[in-house]
């Protein structure tokens, strides 16, 4: 963000206080201290925004636990951060599972509590952009599950954005299950067509004769058992938009009947003489690369062009892992309501498991697997457990993550993996675990209670 972040840093130690401000304010940060949380949280209070709060756990009036909660009131956007002892590790935890975004130990590298706030600073930029794009489209009827704040997602949404009120053909690609015909609606609902009909056809789903009389109806006597006229899609969606999904799959006699309509718009019923002109928008939609069709000759090279007049790509979930928890969340909150079941969020192994699957199906998979997790599970937090054995048999482990992408850890993931690995080497003989990590066996099993470790 171009203006200085705002934050607030609580801890009784002065001279944590003068480390934390020379820290970041090179960070282009208003770094405002404390020494207590009361005055903190009525500071929180006054009307004026805040960016990010460091907190320490361990405070004279208020604990750390409390400024979580009273920051969270204020505002749901505002990053908390807390600072706490080694020894305190637990409770480091704990405060993870209030709420806070991250944990610092003591003592701390100046560097560190910079690149903390720094990441803080990007995944809350990300988290607001999605926020105020989110109620752009959510504005829009039937598109309120367009989900992301990737990059691409957002490429995605400005596309929508620029093309709504133009009347281009518009040319959506992507895999089965990115959410082509969500876009499509998105369009079409923000446009000044959308007080007009949006009709979908699948068109790979129907054989050449019978797509042909739904695209564009037929007349009385037409053939057998065509007793009277029927009106097809393209008259239906006057003045709206008609969207045609698996366009690729069409036949070559198709092909050549949908050139018509697009260049001329107008067509004639089956067995009919009249010519009928209408005002749509055409929206088509295909999994495949129609380039590649063009040019094995499978499909109409004047055809393609007339589709791909503004062409929008989708990207498949595994090239937007970041979408993922974000997707998560609105899909457990969309079917615990639908089932009527108090199930809050999914917890942080689950949430690990699926950002490191592959997603053949996309996001329909994801939603398909978040309803199956819901129906399920007898908690209030979908677990690791709850999941199907395909997601947890695919993933690659934690350390493969962590080994490939070591910047992208937390030291919370560390200690986790470390733990485990431990484990796995002695299989799961806690006593022997315990004597390797140089812990007694209380702490060891108080560990294994308070963080889930993935025993892989």
């Amino acid at each position: 963000m171009d203006r200085p972040l705002k934050i607030l840093a609580i801890d009784d130690e002065a001279t944590m206080l003068k480390i934390i401000r020379r820290s970041l304010e090179p960070e282009n940060c208003l770094v405002e201290t404390f020494s207590n949380a009361s005055d903190a949280i009525t500071r929180l209070r006054s009307g004026d925004p805040v960016d990010i709060v460091i907190t320490d756990l361990m405070l004279p009036d208020i604990d750390g636990f409390k400024v979580i909660e009273e920051a969270h009131k204020v505002d749901r956007n505002i990053f908390v951060i807390v600072i706490t002892a080694y020894s305190s590790v637990e409770s480091a935890v704990k405060a993870i599972r209030s709420g806070a975004y991250d944990f610092i130990p003591k003592p701390f590298d100046p560097e560190h509590i910079a690149i903390v706030v720094r990441r803080a600073a990007e995944t809350r930029s990300l988290k607001l952009e999605n926020i105020d794009l989110k109620k752009q489209l959510e504005a829009l009827p039937g598109s309120g599950e367009i989900i992301g704040a990737s990059l691409a997602m957002r490429q995605v949404f400005s596309m929508i954005e620029k093309v709504k009120n133009t009347d281009g053909t518009v040319l959506i690609m992507g895999e089965s299950g990115v959410g082509k015909e969500l876009v499509a609606r998105a369009i079409h609902y923000g446009s000044t067509r959308s007080q007009r009909p949006f009709i979908a056809i699948n068109c790979g789903a129907l054989p050449d004769e019978l797509l042909e009389s739904e695209l564009f109806g037929y007349e009385k006597g037409a053939f057998t058992g065509a007793v009277s006229r029927k009106t097809g899609l393209f008259e239906a969606a006057a003045g709206g938009s008609l969207f045609l999904d698996e366009v690729s799959s069409i036949s070559p006699m198709m092909q050549v009947k949908l050139l018509r309509v697009l260049q001329e718009r107008c067509f004639m019923r089956l067995g009919g003489q009249e010519t009928v002109t209408v005002d749509i928008r055409v929206i088509a939609a295909t999994n495949e690369y129609l380039k590649e069709a063009v040019d094995k000759g499978t499909f109409r090279k004047d055809l393609y062009y007339r589709l791909n007049v503004i062409p929008i790509e989708i990207p498949p979930l595994r090239e937007r892992q970041e979408d993922i928890p974000l997707l998560v969340r609105h899909f457990v909150r969309k079917f615990s309501l639908k089932m009527a079941k108090d199930i809050s969020r999914i917890n942080k192994d689950a949430e690990e498991l699926l950002k490191r699957y592959k997603w053949e199906g996309n996001v329909r998979e994801l939603e398909n697997i978040i309803e199956r997790a819901i129906t399920m599970t007898d908690d209030d937090v979908i677990s690791a457990d709850d999941l199907p054995d395909e997601i947890k048999i695919a993933s690659p482990s934690l350390l493969e993550s962590a080994t490939a992408h070591p910047t992208n850890i937390t030291l919370f993931d560390l200690e986790r993996l470390h733990i485990a690995s431990v484990l796995k080497s002695v299989n799961g003989n806690k006593s022997k675990a315990a004597r390797l990590l140089g812990i007694d066996y209380s702490t060891l099993r108080r560990k294994l209670n308070s963080i889930d470790i993935p025993l892989e």
